[in-house]
């Protein structure tokens, strides 16, 4: 099921943003938007997250079901790929927008769309880099706690912060 939202850009232009299951004949353009969108991660940290870089990775990915392409409009904005990890839990793995889409709102629409797609998650999990100070800002204004830290090589600064979001669902906590 796709969903979609409407949205007001830095313009004060109304467009909707639309979550799209992606299929294997959009992995090249995921891929490309993907580079571009972690490229400042590359050029801070040395490195892509993992599997940004390979198109089998994208394709891979998208046959679980769970990558989603961002539409805003017609136009192919960018794209959000979860993990259930079980009945109630979700972990965001990646979302990015391509820099030409950035400051329209499309990734708040996004976060709301997915967790719309996926209302019967309890917990939603995530990690960004440490520098990611954009991102930080961004995942606590919809509710994420930084929850701990990981260093993926002790050999390297390079750290994560892992971010939690608790949801309380109505349906299920009313007991009474």
């Amino acid at each position: 099921m796709d969903t979609s939202k409407k949205t007001t850009g830095s313009q004060g232009n109304e467009m909707a943003v639309t979550l799209v299951h992606a299929k294997v004949e959009d992995a090249e353009a995921l891929k490309a938007i993907s580079v571009e969108a972690f490229t400042d991660d590359y050029e801070l940290y040395g490195s892509y997250p993992p599997g940004i870089e390979s198109l089998d990775w994208h394709k891979a990915e998208i046959e679980t079901g769970h990558y989603y392409k961002i539409l805003y409009g017609d136009e192919l904005a960018g794209g959000i790929y979860v993990i259930p990890t079980d009945d109630d839990q979700i972990e965001i793995k990646y979302i990015f927008i391509s820099g030409g889409f950035q400051n329209k709102r499309i990734g708040s629409a996004t976060m709301e769309l997915i967790e719309t797609q996926y209302s019967n998650a309890r917990v939603w999990t995530l990690v960004t880099p440490c520098k990611a100070y954009r991102n930080h800002h961004f995942y606590e204004k919809f509710g994420y706690s930084k929850v701990g830290e990981i260093q993926p090589d002790p050999n390297t600064e390079f750290k994560l912060y892992e971010y939690r979001k608790e949801v309380r669902n109505i349906d299920k906590d009313n007991t009474c």
